[in-house]
């Protein structure tokens, strides 16, 4: 299962490793994905995700609205949502 924060309002000098370095202060970092355009410049905007459940919603507690590099980030735990197959997926219901 994995366990993804949506990261906004991203600095344009931010990187991989600044982030990596920021994330890990709340938990283990898995993976960090930071989309990039069409010129080679990220999207504001990245995916990273954290080895467990409770370092994602400890890393969304501690660094939402948290400074970096000048920027207040905007931190959302991406729910993961169980989808059955088909344009009306959304209305299956949750499993208990």
């Amino acid at each position: 299962m994995s366990f993804k924060l949506l990261v906004g309002n991203l600095p344009v000098e931010a990187a991989e490793e600044n982030l990596r370095e920021f994330f890990s202060t709340s938990g283990a970092v898995k993976t960090i994905n930071v989309p990039m355009n069409e010129h080679g410049r990220h999207r504001g905007y990245a995916h990273v995700e954290m080895c467990s459940r409770q370092d994602a919603v400890q890393a969304q507690s501690d660094l939402a609205n948290k400074e970096f590099l000048g920027r207040k980030l905007s931190v959302t735990l991406k729910e993961e949502v169980d989808k059955a197959p088909g344009i009306f997926g959304w209305l299956k219901p949750k499993k208990a």
